[in-house]
């Protein structure tokens, strides 16, 4: 929901469902503005005979109270409409799928990607392999990245220096961040939800900490491990590391690399003061992601949603 929200009702019976909505019937192709319910102005359009679609203000409010006034009215909501009949200006299937995923993308590397895909499945063979839909699919769903490490060591300073702007609370006392401070980064062409998580180790006391962060480190997609350059502290606190899947994969990054290089191997190393290894780390976050094997592999996408 948004500033727009588009309602799909069905239309079994059209002469009693405009009845019922209280509005003249639409022709298949109209357009038309109505006071709907009373409620708001909606915009109303019918691309084919079996169903309307309203878009109303989209606010919460709003949104629950024309669907409820549509359910009290004997109206059905009908199932997702086909790509085609949100799309009529597509060409065919393959088109009007890419133009409902292209709505939805979130990351600028996917765009020209997607783009490509009705080509490419137009001349698609049944006995051709797919290419990894698992991996390309966060181009257009931003994976979860997880920042774990020890309490004041800069893990906020590192969420901002990646965005380019302050979006984490900032502190020279330990355990600032008390809860998980999540934003949406671009990190080299890749949206991500970036959460930094409270810097837990032996210094700090937990209390409701790993609670709140036992759900969102259990199903991240990355972990980023943040580790002092300075003194080269470098473990992760046991109760901590006992919440990563196995499989998840872990980039151990060496930060504040300005105030020294500890010992403990890294995969990389950054500052956020001077600015340097910053881009080098997102680099590694989106190959970690979505690796460029995947971006320049020249078979079919399966991108869609069902």
């Amino acid at each position: 929901m948004g500033a727009v929200s588009i309602l799909h009702v069905s239309l079994p019976d059209p002469d009693r469902d405009f009845d019922l909505l209280k509005i003249r019937p639409l022709a298949v192709g109209q357009i038309r503005l109505v006071s709907l319910f009373d409620l708001d102005e909606v915009l109303i359009a019918r691309f084919d005979a079996e169903s309307l679609l309203l878009m109303p203000h989209g606010g919460i409010g709003m949104t629950r109270a024309i669907s409820n006034a549509l359910s009290d009215a004997g109206i059905g909501l009908g199932t997702e409409a086909l790509p085609t009949h949100v799309y009529p200006e597509a060409e065919d299937i393959h088109e009007a799928r890419m133009l409902k995923s292209l709505a939805k993308m979130q990351s600028p590397l996917g765009v020209d990607l997607l783009m490509e895909q009705p080509t490419r499945w137009r001349a698609h063979d049944n006995g051709q392999d797919y290419a990894d839909a698992g991996v390309l699919r966060r181009l257009i769903e931003p994976a979860l990245v997880v920042a774990m490490g020890n309490a004041n060591i800069g893990k906020s300073s590192l969420v901002n220096a990646l965005a380019g702007s302050s979006v984490a609370m900032v502190s020279d006392h330990a355990g600032t961040t008390r809860d998980h401070v999540g934003v949406m980064l671009d990190v080299a062409g890749l949206a991500v939800r970036w959460v930094d998580t409270p810097g837990v180790d032996t210094e700090v006391e937990v209390g409701d900490e790993l609670e709140l962060v036992s759900p969102i480190i259990e199903r991240t997609d990355l972990v980023v491990h943040a580790i002092d350059s300075k003194d080269g502290v470098g473990a992760l606190d046991p109760r901590l590391l006992s919440l990563i899947p196995t499989e998840t994969p872990i980039i151990r990054v060496g930060v504040r690399s300005d105030l020294g290089t500890g010992a403990v191997p890294v995969d990389c190393r950054c500052s956020s003061k001077t600015g340097a290894g910053i881009a080098e780390l997102a680099a590694l976050v989106r190959e970690r992601l979505v690796p460029e094997e995947a971006i320049n592999d020249p078979r079919p996408w399966r991108f869609w949603d069902s």
